[in-house]
């Protein structure tokens, strides 16, 4: 068991692993550096027990292998039996497939380009709540918020005045405190059964609402239930918000405490693609997804047996030193052909593109309208886990004040 300088022992977290341990988030970049290097296979007893798996070829050969390693048991411990889901990632192939072909045309790089005007108006307009005060908290004022305005307003076509009570909404469904957050999710599921109920009387708008409401075939071969196509929208949202939050807001503490990357940043935009690909991977959220095991298997040396529970740690894999050299340093010019902070096989994040181009958007605005950012001193950023996501709560920033652009 390690020790800390007191002596006081700390959570050996090769054996008694826990996501949602103070320990992992405070020492969350060592655990999962020392998970890859020395221990591939983790074990956890909280929730029935699970595995943890970490490096990144096995993390890959895993989520490949859905018929083994099933994600129909649920994307964390305790969920198997859940009544809620979240449809396609607690779900296989083939109806996983379905929805998959069905929905993937609406969020293809070239289905997307389009969006990037109303991305970028978004952007300003959030910056325009808070550059004349010189000061703001990122997460609070920004990055908490883009990923939820491109949803409902830039996808949804949400008018603006709807958009504060399901914002604030999907904020405390996301971050908020434990026990307000059932009453968050609540509201956002009630919110978008009327928006699908509305939109099925009203004409086809030729986008991803209209996939998910002609549907595909279940199981059993018959059309999904209004509640699959309910899972599928709450899916496409909390898969899309909390991870590009945690993202926008890394990419700004970098901003702010990496003045040479910053200069670097702002006089050569053909550095923009590539530095947002390497803060992907270093700011990858989702800390880790389950499956359940099919069958008896081995991983790394560990037999593993049918009915145990997995994690799959994306974002140890993002860590691995044998596919990223230095993985703990953010590197601009590194060069990533896979980016591991999206998964593999069926249930690769069928949104990345658009994380992407959030990002890209907001590196851009960020280096515009903010180009001198940085941390306000004495402060510094907070950190949480919430079992499958890492996150970054609070950011206080200091900049020159600038103008509203609108």
């Amino acid at each position: 068991m390690t020790q800390t300088q007191d002596t006081q022992p700390r959570r050996d977290h090769f054996t008694d692993f826990d996501l949602d341990s103070t320990e992992f988030t405070e020492e969350y970049e060592q655990v999962l550096t020392d998970l890859v290097d020395k221990c591939p296979v983790a074990h956890s007893d909280v929730a029935g027990g699970y595995w943890v798996i970490s490096r990144y070829a096995d993390v890959r050969a895993c989520a490949q292998d859905w018929q083994t390693f099933s994600s129909e048991g649920g994307f964390e411990p305790g969920r198997a039996d859940a009544e809620a889901k979240l449809y396609p990632v607690e779900l296989d192939p083939p109806y996983q497939t379905r929805w998959r072909n069905a929905l993937g045309p609406y969020f293809g790089p070239r289905a997307i380009r389009e969006r990037e005007v109303s991305i970028r108006e978004q952007a300003d307009a959030l910056i325009d709540t808070f550059i004349e005060k010189g000061e703001c908290d990122f997460v609070a004022d920004f990055a908490a918020h883009l990923p939820g305005r491109v949803f409902f307003a830039t996808f949804l076509g949400v008018p603006l005045e709807q958009l504060e009570g399901i914002q604030t909404a999907t904020d405390i469904a996301m971050r908020g405190p434990m026990a307000e957050r059932p009453g968050g999710w609540e509201y956002v599921g009630n919110f978008l059964a009327e928006y699908l109920t509305k939109r099925q009387a009203e004409p086809p708008r030729g986008d991803f609402v209209d996939a998910v409401l002609t549907g595909v075939e279940d199981h059993d071969g018959n059309p999904a239930s209004f509640t699959h196509r309910m899972f599928v929208m709450i899916d496409l949202l909390a898969g899309g918000i909390g991870t590009t939050t945690f993202l926008l807001a890394g990419m700004a503490y970098h901003l702010a405490t990496n003045p040479e990357d910053r200069a670097r940043l702002a006089a050569d935009r053909s550095l923009h693609a590539n530095a947002v690909e390497e803060l992907i991977r270093y700011y990858s959220s989702i800390v880790a997804l389950g499956r359940t095991v099919t069958r008896e298997t081995e991983v790394a040396g560990q037999k593993i047996a049918e009915g145990d529970f997995v994690m799959l740690s994306f974002a140890a894999a993002c860590r691995d030193a044998s596919l990223f050299p230095n993985p703990n340093v953010v590197d601009i010019d590194r060069k990533i052909a896979v980016n591991p902070a999206f998964s593999f096989g069926p249930h690769r994040c069928i949104g990345s593109h658009v994380a992407r181009l959030e990002a890209m958007v907001t590196l851009e605005r960020l280096l515009e309208r903010l180009p001198d950012v940085a941390v306000k001193p004495g402060c510094a950023p907070t950190f949480s886990n919430s079992t499958i996501t890492r996150n970054m709560d609070t950011l206080p920033v200091v900049f020159t004040p600038g103008a509203k652009v609108g």
